[in-house]
């Protein structure tokens, strides 16, 4: 039995040296589960051989491919600059194992437009949560090539399938009126504000989520963390202020290690003050 399934591509991220670290929504957000108690799986698509090892407690299952998605991040006064430089291919539910169509809690987590939101519909009885970065991404062929800002402006029949949307105001391009918008139709939408903490859009009203304070090591993947262990404890309360708030302290404890083995359990999280 599954928990926690997370539906996205496992990435490779090109280091100044050459050298490859593993990243990715999906690794963070299921390491997050697990790390958390849930019984977790990841469905991506990649070549076996570049892809890491599945994060203790987190069950992979991988559709053969070529290539594996692969980023190069670079950090200026202006921001991250990012190019794509492989992609693996969409993810389909044909290769996803039937014991893990029951799972309760559902995560599509795109990095390059490899899932269809339309998938959230094929999980009825889930609770499905969306970070929807990869549908705010667009780029040229051939690779590799820069990613540059897309809109994602979704069917608002689609939104009202999900019971969460986790995105950072990043992702928006400091648009407001933009994240509010999906508010109009998704009952709980959370934007992310790094150290300055989050916005709660409960049924469209927005309300502010107090940052955690933390002593910053390494920041990579905090959103993803932040946005499993808001899915995770709103599964388990149903008090999506109380998710926000274990969220909010989750990546806190995320952001003073470093890499996705680093991530904290519950007793760590709880120890906190979270709910």
């Amino acid at each position: 039995m599954i928990d926690y399934l997370v539906i996205g591509h496992i990435t490779r991220d090109r280091l100044p040296d050459g050298g490859y670290a593993p990243g990715g929504t999906a690794l963070y957000a299921a390491a997050t589960a697990a790390r958390l108690g849930a019984r977790a799986a990841v469905l991506t698509a990649g070549n076996p051989a570049q892809l890491p090892l599945a994060p203790p407690g987190v069950a992979l299952h991988v559709t053969p491919a070529a290539a594996t998605t692969t980023f190069a991040n670079r950090y200026h006064p202006d921001g991250r600059h990012q190019c794509l430089h492989e992609l693996a291919p969409p993810i389909t539910l044909a290769t996803l194992p039937t014991a893990w169509r029951a799972a309760p809690v559902v995560h599509l987590a795109p990095v390059a437009g490899e899932v269809d939101l339309a998938l959230a519909a094929a999980f009825p009885t889930a609770l499905v949560g969306v970070t929807p970065q990869g549908w705010m991404r667009a780029w040229d062929a051939p690779l590799p090539a820069p990613v540059r800002p897309a809109p994602w402006r979704p069917a608002p029949a689609l939104l009202r399938q999900l019971a969460l949307i986790v995105l950072s105001i990043e992702d928006v391009g400091h648009d407001e009126a933009l994240a509010a918008s999906y508010a109009a139709h998704c009952s709980l939408v959370v934007v992310t504000r790094g150290a300055a903490g989050a916005t709660l859009y409960l049924a469209g009203v927005p309300e502010p989520v107090a940052p955690c304070p933390a002593r910053e090591c390494d920041p990579t993947g905090a959103g993803d963390v932040f946005a499993a262990a808001l899915l995770l404890r709103l599964a388990e309360t149903g008090d999506p202020r109380a998710a926000a708030n274990f969220a909010s302290a989750a990546a806190a404890c995320a952001v003073e290690g470093v890499g996705h083995l680093a991530l904290p359990d519950r007793a760590a999280v709880l120890a906190r003050g979270a709910g």
